[in-house]
């Protein structure tokens, strides 16, 4: 970069922003997770961003979590193994191997940076109704994968959302949100999925629950068995 343009790099949370006197034209940030911003990333670089410039540019500059039904019985035995409701309302960073996808990928989540709305609110809730073929035939639901899509700077894209994949990157596995029990999906039934990202004094943690064909309870509510610490 040239001695005129002032670079600030994020690295985590933890006092990791350098500080100096002068604001600085551009953020540069590794904060990204397996879904986007399950790493703190809205939250850390909210505070981050009092070290940019108000025209400076964040990269990355915005990210998208992607979220879809899934079969996969080994994982959810994994998980099931462990024969206590903690291990079943956390989800996983795995590398998905024997899982049949039920239907395409949806958009969840959202974040752009830098965020200069006052005061910031990083809670999130999304609904997503996932269409099945009648030919598919009966299915079973286990869980959800959860991948992102992220614009680190117009043109340029860092991707584990399947058709974006970006080739040959290997820094991110997936995520996987597990079911408590497995759901029986008649033929050409739709799936109605919910998504919360909920923020705490403390902590962050996300809530998901199915509502159709059938209803199940909310997994991790009040971030009870898994969360991130703030």
């Amino acid at each position: 970069l040239c001695s005129s343009i002032t670079c600030a790099a994020c690295c985590c949370c933890c006092c990791c922003c350098c500080m100096t006197l002068l604001q600085a034209d551009i953020l540069v940030s590794e904060l990204l997770g397996s879904f986007g911003d399950n790493e703190l990333s809205p939250e850390c670089l909210d505070g981050a961003q009092r070290l940019l410039k108000p025209d400076g540019v964040s990269i990355p500059a915005s990210y998208t979590s992607w979220l879809a039904p899934i079969t996969t019985a080994k994982l959810w035995d994994a998980v099931r193994s462990y024969k206590d409701l903690q291990h079943c309302e956390t989800p996983y960073v795995v590398k998905f191997h024997r899982h049949y996808t039920l239907s395409p990928p949806q958009p969840v989540f959202t974040f752009s940076h830098p965020n200069w709305r006052q005061p910031a609110d990083n809670n999130r809730a999304a609904s997503l109704r996932f269409a099945r073929p009648a030919e598919d035939g009966v299915g079973v639901l286990h869980g959800f994968a959860g991948y992102f899509e992220s614009v680190l700077y117009p043109g340029v894209t860092l991707n584990t959302h399947p058709p974006t994949h970006t080739p040959n990157m290997f820094s991110w596995f997936p995520i996987f949100f597990p079911l408590r029990e497995p759901m029986v999906l008649p033929a050409g039934a739709d799936v109605l999925a919910h998504m919360w990202r909920k923020c705490g004094k403390h902590k962050v943690w996300y809530e998901w629950a199915v509502s159709e064909p059938a209803a199940c309870p909310i997994h991790n509510p009040g971030g009870r068995s898994y969360y991130v610490g703030l």
